[in-house]
């Protein structure tokens, strides 16, 4: 166990293709994803994933079996002293598999990195007592004396903190330099603590070293990221996988040191810090399992794997033990916050295993997340559900003679001129009924309606909701039938299906009074009975 692993030189191509593209909502361009014809990807205005081309990696050592393990723990995995020394076990006890770390901010640090910005903007006053107490606090319980470098970023946030109390503003590419604070805390704070563990007897020392991701080679384009929810302007640019493959593939030979890198936070080319959303560790750690081939990302976080449903709204919901990387990525996409909806893309194309472990209970299987089934055979017709609330619903009829091509065109040219991302759409000859997804951005609907209006009758509906199964469309035809079956016991109507362009999805646009009433029974007619 331990650093210092010996291994056979010689090395293998890595030619591989990392080429997910998404457009600025509506759908996934293909490139090359296995078995996804036709595969809708539409939360993310651009997905920060991934570079346009395919990347050249550097070589590796060989045989398979000896490469990296990606292991990522979000914030909730971090929050306590308790957290902290079960994490350090984890992690301590999978030394020999040559762990490369990924964390997020310690516990509510995001949260509180944006209260006190806002603080500072409203009032004044510079206040960061609490994330003081947090980080240097945790330390002392550990302990473990304060590092020089957690006192000196924290220095840092005051005077920038100061600057937005003076100005009385603050941009968006400030709110991105504050957030990434607690990213940068929190690595610093877990490899103090790792070092300061004493290693057990035969185990060989091995030290852990912060990082921030753009020593690694993360860069990101400009633009900007969203600590509030999974979307962000920026991508990955093309150069980072080449450049985190020649950084860390060398630990493969001579495991000297183990890497601990700040999650969600990135460079520009000018070298402006970005964010990639929240939960973007998540992808931190994809990018980084794919540049490298890892032998499996884990990401861990307090719940075990992926489940049925949001156990919030179904206590009865269990974890499900294997997904497909289409599953995974429809299924967040749609609602369901345990694996970012852009994460899924690096690893799926690489063909890089994941699972979501339970840092809590690390002993159970949690989920795993692959490229094919294989022989492995699943219980049900429908593999999981997801729903999200505060919906738009937009109903566009046309009232001239434009024909459907010509009626459709003009639709998506407003559309694009107003940047608004579409989640779901329905068409027939003269009508279109779509709907988005608000939180990123606040989005003119007035003077988009207003566009629309000058060839359609328009119709809006606020505050709609949006339940989504994955199921196989081999199974499409009984899932539809019990599904409805359910609506009309219910008394409940659906205001909108999509079904078709992708092989894994069924969607469900009702009322927001219906989603908890129809959540539970479905749950209860695919997976409790």
């Amino acid at each position: 166990q331990g650093c210092n692993f010996a291994m056979d030189p010689g090395g293998k191509g890595r030619a591989m293709e990392v080429s997910a593209q998404a457009g600025k909502g509506g759908s996934v361009a293909q490139r090359g994803y296995p078995d996804a014809q036709a595969w809708k990807f539409p939360l993310l205005p651009s997905v920060a994933a991934s570079p346009t081309s395919s990347p050249h990696l550097a070589a590796a050592p060989d045989p398979r079996g000896k490469g990296l393990l990606v292991m990522k723990f979000g914030g909730s995995s971090l929050g306590g002293v308790e957290h902290m020394r079960r994490v350090e076990g984890i992690v301590r006890s999978r030394l020999s598999q040559r762990p490369v770390l990924v964390l997020s901010a310690i516990g509510k640090t995001t949260n509180n990195l944006l209260a006190a910005a806002e603080e500072a903007l409203k009032t004044g006053e510079v206040d960061i007592s609490q994330i003081r107490r947090d980080h240097e606090g945790m330390l002392r319980s550990l302990g473990v004396d304060v590092p020089k470098e957690i006192t000196a970023l924290l220095e840092e946030l005051s005077r920038i903190l100061s600057g937005v109390a003076l100005l009385q503003e603050i941009s968006s590419r400030t709110r991105d330099l504050i957030v990434s604070f607690g990213e940068r805390l929190s690595v610093r704070l877990f490899a103090a603590y790792f070092n300061s563990v004493k290693p057990a007897e035969g185990e060989k020392p091995c030290a852990a070293r912060a990082l921030d991701s753009w020593d690694i080679g993360l860069r990101t384009t400009s633009g900007d990221g969203s600590a509030e929810s999974a979307f962000t302007q920026v991508e990955v640019l093309e150069s980072s996988y080449t450049a985190i493959s020649s950084y860390l593939v060398p630990l493969e030979a001579d495991f000297s040191y183990m890497p601990v890198i700040t999650g969600f936070i990135s460079k520009d080319a000018k070298g402006r810090i970005t964010t990639l959303g929240r939960d973007g560790s998540d992808l931190t750690a994809t990018v980084i399992g794919a540049a490298v081939e890892a032998e499996e990302v884990q990401i861990w976080k307090d719940v075990s794997g992926i489940l049925t449903t949001d156990p919030r709204l179904v206590p009865a919901a269990r974890p499900v033990r294997i997904i497909t990387f289409e599953e995974a990525a429809e299924l967040s996409t749609f609602g369901a916050k345990v694996v970012h909806p852009a994460a899924v893309l690096p690893a799926w194309q690489a063909k890089v295993p994941m699972s979501v472990r339970n840092s809590t209970l690390p002993e159970e299987p949690g989920t795993r997340i692959v490229a094919e089934l294989g022989t492995e055979v699943r219980e049900g017709k429908v593999v999981a559900m997801s729903s999200k609330r505060g919906i738009t619903m937009i109903t566009i009829q046309s009232t001239r003679m434009l024909g459907q091509h010509g009626f459709l065109a003009h639709v998506f040219q407003v559309f694009n001129e107003f940047q608004v991302s579409i989640d779901v759409i329905a068409t027939s000859e003269v009508t279109v009924s779509l709907t988005l997804e608000r939180s990123f951005k606040e989005v003119d609907l007035d003077g988009l309606c207003k566009r629309l209006e000058t060839v359609a009758k328009v119709e809006v509906r606020e505050q709609m909701s949006m339940l989504t199964l994955i199921a196989d469309k081999r199974n499409s035809v009984d899932v539809l039938s019990q599904s409805f079956a359910t609506f009309k016991a219910l008394g409940v109507s659906i205001e909108m299906v999509s079904h078709g362009a992708s092989n894994v999805n069924v969607t469900f646009i009702l009322s927001s009074e219906s989603l908890l009433l129809c959540t539970k029974e479905l749950h209860k007619v695919f997976f409790e009975q």
